[in-house]
Parts: C-alpha cells; sequence; structure tokens
C-alpha cells in the first residue's frame, strides 16, 4: 500500500511537472509569435509610409498627365490599399496575442531603461518595441562614421547588457536611416556614394563598436534604410534631425546553428601603413553643420 501510495505520488509530481514544461513551451511559442506579429507590424507601418511618400511625390509632378506617371500612381495608390488590409489584419493577430506590448525580462527591461535615462540627449528607449535609439548627429559627425567618444561609452555599456545572462536569448538587429537631403559633398560620396551606403556603414560602425566590446557577431544583424523610412515627414531643402538615427531591436534569436567563433573577436585594428583608411574629419568650420551638408 505504502509503494502504491509513492508511486502515484511520483506519478503526481511528474505530471505536474510535464504539464509546468508544456505551458512554459507554450508562453515561449506565445511570446515568439508575438514578438514576430510586431516585427511584421513594424515593417508594415514602415512600409506604408514609403507607400504614402511616393502618392504624394507623384500627386504633386509637375507631369501627372504623364501617361506613365499615372500608371505609377495608380500602382502606389493599389501598394497603399494591400499595405493598408495587411497591417488591419497584422494588427488583429497581434491583439490577438493577448499582450499590449513587448515584455523583455524585467532586469533586461530596467537596465535598458537607466542606460537611456543616464543618456538622455543620445538615446531614447522604447519599451513597448524593445528598441533603442541613437540620435546621429550625437554618435557621428556629419558625413561620418567615425562613432564619437560618448557613444562609444555608452555602446560599451549596452554590450554589457548584451552579454548578461537575462539578455543571452535575444540578439541586436542594428538599424541606419538618415535624412532625405543626399550627399553631396565630393569627399562623404568617395567613401558613402548616397544615404543608403551611409546607413548601413553607420550600422556597421555600431556593431563593431558592440563586437570590440565582446558582443558575439552571431547575435548581431545590420540593416541601411536611408532616408526611405522617416519618422516625421520633411519639406524644403533641410533634413529633420528625428529621421537621422540609428535603431538597436532586441529580439528573440532564432539561429540555431554552430556560432562559427568560439569567443568574440575584437575588431582588427587600423595598419600603421593605411592612415588613408581612417575617416576624414571636416574642417573645423563645418564640425558643427547639420546633416544636410553632408
Amino acid at each position: 500500500m505504502k509503494n502504491t501510495a509513492v508511486k502515484l505520488m511520483m506519478v503526481g509530481l511528474l505530471s505536474a511537472m510535464m504539464l509546468g514544461c508544456v505551458s512554459q513551451r507554450r508562453a515561449d511559442d506565445l511570446e515568439t509569435l508575438y514578438r514576430r506579429s510586431q516585427e511584421q507590424v513594424i515593417d508594415l507601418r514602415a512600409q506604408l509610409e514609403e507607400a504614402q511618400a511616393r502618392i504624394r511625390a507623384l500627386q504633386g509632378s509637375a507631369r501627372t498627365q504623364d501617361p506613365e506617371l499615372l500608371a505609377r500612381l495608380e500602382q502606389a495608390l493599389a501598394d497603399r490599399e494591400r499595405l493598408a488590409q495587411a497591417l488591419a489584419q497584422a494588427e488583429e493577430s497581434l491583439r490577438s496575442a493577448g499582450r499590449g506590448a513587448i515584455a523583455l525580462p524585467e532586469d533586461l527591461n530596467q537596465a535598458l531603461v537607466q542606460l537611456a535615462e543616464s543618456n538622455p540627449n543620445l538615446i531614447e528607449f522604447d519599451q513597448r518595441l524593445g528598441m533603442l535609439r541613437f540620435r546621429s548627429d550625437l554618435t557621428f559627425a556629419s558625413g561620418s562614421v567615425a562613432v564619437s567618444s560618448d557613444a562609444k561609452a555608452s555602446l560599451a555599456k549596452l554590450a554589457d547588457i548584451l552579454k548578461s545572462n537575462s539578455a543571452a536569448s535575444y540578439e541586436a538587429r542594428i538599424v541606419g536611416h538618415t535624412d532625405n537631403v543626399p550627399v553631396s559633398r565630393a569627399e562623404t560620396k568617395a567613401r558613402h556614394p548616397d544615404n543608403w551606403y551611409l546607413s548601413v556603414h553607420r550600422a556597421i560602425a555600431v556593431m563593431q563598436e558592440l563586437r570590440t566590446a565582446g558582443v558575439q557577431p552571431v547575435r548581431m544583424a545590420v540593416v541601411g534604410h536611408g532616408e526611405f523610412r522617416p519618422v516625421v515627414s520633411t519639406t524644403g531643402t533641410r533634413g529633420a534631425e528625428a529621421n537621422r538615427r540609428v535603431e538597436i531591436y532586441l529580439v528573440p534569436s532564432t539561429y540555431t546553428g554552430p556560432t562559427g567563433v568560439a569567443a568574440p573577436e575584437a575588431r582588427p585594428a587600423a595598419r600603421p601603413s593605411t592612415p588613408a583608411a581612417a575617416p576624414r574629419q571636416a574642417a573645423p568650420a563645418e564640425a558643427p553643420a547639420p546633416e544636410e551638408f553632408k
């Protein structure tokens, strides 16, 4: 009788443990579904904004009666309708996931809040998106990809956070953005032919700082959107400061293969024989120039 009671107790404990594992897996699956839905919403919103910008540009053209332009306008309007419907469906899927915000682990979220609060002029942290936004004007000199000393210090602190246990299952997606003012200075164009190149190169520069501080390359990705995903609209020839930014999203890692390296690799130092590889600095009188003079 006693042995039977012990067996029943063990069965009960095992069942509880299995149910707990199943519940945790379900919670993890729901979290992953929510994060992917959130990413889809972000991407669709950006695509919709881009379609609306195309429509405004085409409607404002002096050649709106041109058959080719009219066809492009019609296609842009159709794209906008399709994207608006897809966005509505994605937002409904997001609501169905049962949360109103992305929930990073509490200690990780708090560490990022404190990092942003200690650098209010440089960094914004959107807890809803799990995203840090670095102001490009304070992260880089105009038309440059050389990271400022203040930004380097903040990125080193961010690297420490990313290396913590609470962030171990997350990766950093680093996204560069510029304003809509074309790259025009010859010395800038030689390194960054257009805004798309500049945005990617700045994202890479931020990634390299994190890599040097010990974040494994396998946990990072870089993207550049140039001027095509603004957060505010602009008119005239001056670019909007808010659009010049580098965003770092913390998202669950989906990589399951080998890391490829046994330990984080530091960025190689520039060779003394190639001083020209270092970014050229603007003349002192131009150092504080806004991005539109890039």
